[in-house]
């Protein structure tokens, strides 16, 4: 049975054309978790969370003509992503500030790891700002220090296709940290000049 016929079950709640449809493309569904995340347990989740997507989704999918496969190689790409950002972020593997202020001021900057959590919060900011495939991307590449050809096979992509997206996500992660730097500047101003005013007054 193609896979259309097996969505035309599935929807018709016939049990083992959901069963069927299941196991066919559990294991690709699988490989592709693993070959993300490299963790067994994680890949397990990913595979779990995306099969009740489908699932969730049965009545929404074509049937003409099937395109379940890519439909779940884009959710697996999704969820992979979603795993990566929650465990950079509870990681604390984004590069601060905070080890320069200490090897050069030591203790002379009482600032210093209060100025690294601000710059911390700011990457954060902008890197939220970014669509999910540069973030990736970049994150993969500065945080994971992955290389090229490990990330293009991780996306399933040529290495030249993940080159042009690593060139965009820094011109726009450059533009945008500028933008929001100049923000911060102009408000830090500001609040200094309304502080000094009133110290006077």
């Amino acid at each position: 049975m193609t896979d259309a016929d097996l969505l035309r079950g599935a929807r018709g709640g016939n049990a083992e054309a959901w069963r069927t449809l299941y196991q066919r493309h559990l294991p690709a569904v699988w490989r592709q978790a693993y070959a993300l995340v490299a963790n067994v347990h994680t890949a397990e989740d990913i595979t779990s969370e995306t099969m009740i997507a489908l699932l969730q989704a049965i009545d929404r999918l074509e049937t003409d003509p099937p395109r379940i496969a890519g439909w779940l190689r884009t959710v697996v790409r999704s969820k992979a992503a979603d795993h990566h950002r929650k465990s950079f972020r509870s990681r604390d593997k984004l590069p601060t500030v905070a080890s320069k202020s200490e090897a050069s001021d030591g203790d002379d900057n009482p600032a210093g790891p209060l100025e690294a959590e601000e710059t911390r919060a700011h990457v954060l900011q902008v890197l939220d700002q970014l669509p999910d495939r540069q973030r990736t991307v970049l994150e993969w590449k500065y945080l994971d220090a992955l290389r090229v050809r490990e990330i293009a096979e991780r996306l399933g992509e040529s290495e030249k296709a993940v080159e042009t997206v690593l060139y965009r996500a820094r011109r726009e992660f450059r533009r945008l940290f500028a933008a929001d730097e100049s923000c911060r500047v102009r408000a830090k101003v500001s609040r200094d000049a309304s502080l000094d005013a009133a110290s006077e007054s």
